[in-house]
């Protein structure tokens, strides 16, 4: 009985760890129910138990949604929602997953829109187009 003790406390120990200021990963956000989800999902720690799998995830939907994101876009004969640079000049893949956790955890009202429009929210505001900065009054 001692040892399934000291065994369920080891698997546990990653869960209540203090100081990380992440929460635990969940089976449940794999269900991607809004941005909230993807945010935790992408920026899980590694002590979490489902780290690699979270962060698999999290590359694995971001790469498919900009993927499909930019074949759409580039479709597209008016305003584009999106324009990245040249891909000399992108940022890598864990660098662009960085700035939309960065940049997800500053807006609130976009944790509870489905994970796909909260990418492309990000996406439009990180790489707006020449005509969509000029029609902002060149703000971003």
């Amino acid at each position: 009985m001692s040892r399934r003790w000291t065994t369920a406390c080891l698997l546990l120990l990653p869960l209540v760890q203090p100081g990380t200021g992440r929460a635990a990963v969940t089976e449940d956000m794999f269900q991607l129910r809004d941005t909230s989800d993807l945010v935790s999902l992408c920026s899980a720690g590694q002590a979490d138990p489902l780290y690699a799998a979270a962060i698999h995830f999290c590359q694995g939907f971001g790469s498919g949604a900009y993927g499909v994101a930019s074949e759409y876009e580039a479709a597209r004969s008016r305003t584009r929602m999106f324009c990245p640079p040249s891909a000399d000049r992108r940022p890598s893949r864990n660098t662009a997953i960085a700035e939309f956790v960065q940049w997800a955890n500053t807006r609130p009202d976009v944790m509870h829109v489905p994970a796909t429009d909260g990418l492309l929210r990000f996406l439009s505001d990180r790489f707006p187009c020449p005509d969509a900065v000029a029609a902002k009054g060149g703000r971003r």
